[in-house]
């Protein structure tokens, strides 16, 4: 069996995992990208898809290989790519990872363990890396929810989560019903009646969000503080802490792109707000009869789960139970951190800088690689102490975290990489 060294393996090959490794490499840090190449978005993406963020977000901690840059090579302005389409952002990251001579091994881990400080990790083509550090950059696709009190009153058969519905000609000339009300309910929903569906229901336990352009302006002033004043945070009260909490729940949560609105509001697409289904019923022909707590009552061919991701490292099947996840803290499927660094534990020091983490625990990763005078990829022993997560109990949309905002605090990460 190969076995090869490398000093920071980055385990998926998505936005986050490409950002992170370009950077890397730019510092001299040896690097090695394990996955197959933006596979989510182009296998659990439908074609036709806009992307919540705009032009001015892009890959480059260096604000160098832009979407700017990107769009003068192609002839192009912002104001002609806005929305963004699904293939132009996959042609984007591919000529990121061009400049920056990135070239993912398309292979997939199967396990991987740790042992005296130092990860090994096994390929299904049967080799094996050894690294001094792991960065992994999941995605979605762990993480997909199916919430019980939803599943447990629907037919078996009968549905499935939007990450696996992204080919609607299976559903040309039906009935659907999607559950969610956010941005992939409404915009599946948009697509399938594109494709010729013939009626859609939409079903959300809350008021409908509105069609708006979103302003995170108010978000930079944050990320600049972070940047200064790594306490800041734990210092706030607990009423400036909620307030934050319900801004971003405000504008990641309550708002949808305005772009979208006139795509939904058609003739057979209805939308049940603020209702819960009660009842399901297998009719003869194979189709559901579906009751709202409205005393609505539809029927559909088919029911699609609009219900999001929950993090849950739990389902990460190749990480080691027993030197990795037993001693990993979490929090709601969190990876959970502390300040500081410890030497009473043996906390596996493993960054979450995407997805399952979010924009939150490259903000710990930041602190963590920010304070002068300490070992700060820790060492075997250690237990791995950084600020928690700032408990926000609702994330920015996943398209926010790659503004330039958020690759500044990336930067930071790999600062003081020895």
């Amino acid at each position: 069996m190969k076995t090869k060294r490398t000093a920071l393996l980055v385990i998926g090959a998505g936005p986050y995992g490409i950002a992170t490794a370009a950077y890397a490499k730019y510092l001299g840090v040896p690097v090695t990208v394990v996955g197959k190449t933006l596979d989510f978005w182009k296998t659990n993406m439908p074609r036709g898809m806009f992307l919540r963020s705009g032009p001015d977000w892009h890959l480059d901690a260096r604000d160098v290989a832009t979407f700017q840059a990107y769009f003068k090579i192609h002839g192009l302005t912002p104001a002609q790519v806005k929305p963004v389409p699904l293939d132009m952002f996959l042609d984007y990251a591919s000529w990121f990872m061009g400049q920056y001579d990135l070239t993912p091994h398309p292979a997939l881990i199967t396990h991987l363990a740790r042992s005296n400080g130092i990860y090994t990790a096994t390929l299904d083509d049967g080799s094996q890396l050894r690294a001094d550090k792991v960065v992994l950059s999941l995605g979605f696709a762990w993480f997909k929810q199916y919430p019980s009190e939803l599943t447990n009153n629907l037919p078996a058969g009968s549905y499935t989560h939007t990450c696996d519905m992204v080919d609607f000609e299976f559903l040309r000339g039906k009935r659907v019903l999607i559950v969610g009300g956010r941005q992939s309910a409404f915009e599946w929903a948009a697509l399938i009646r594109e494709k010729g569906a013939d009626e859609i229901h939409i079903a959300h336990r809350h008021p409908t969000p509105q069609f708006t352009e979103p302003d995170w302006s108010w978000v930079q002033p944050m990320v600049r503080e972070t940047l200064e004043d790594h306490g800041w945070w734990r210092r706030s009260t607990d009423e400036e802490k909620e307030k934050i909490r319900k801004d971003f729940w405000a504008v990641g949560r309550l708002t949808l792109e305005a772009w979208l609105g006139p795509r939904v509001h058609q003739a057979n697409i209805h939308i049940h707000e603020n209702t819960e289904i009660v009842a399901t019923r297998t009719l003869s022909d194979g189709t559901y009869e579906i009751s709202l707590d409205d005393k609505t009552t539809i029927h559909v061919h088919h029911i699609i789960l609009a219900t999001g991701y929950l993090p849950n490292l739990q389902n990460v099947a190749f990480l080691d139970r027993t030197t990795i996840l037993r001693d990993l803290q979490t929090l709601n499927g969190f990876s959970r951190a502390r300040y500081g660094l410890s030497n009473n534990s043996a906390q596996p020091v493993c960054h979450w800088p995407c997805c399952c983490a979010g924009f939150w625990a490259l903000f710990w990763i930041h602190r963590r690689l920010s304070r002068g005078g300490e070992n700060h990829w820790g060492s075997s022993g250690q237990k791995l102490l950084a600020p928690e997560p700032w408990q926000i109990r609702e994330l920015p949309p996943a398209a926010e975290l790659r503004r330039p905002w958020f690759l500044k605090l990336l930067s930071v990460c790999f600062r003081r990489f020895p």
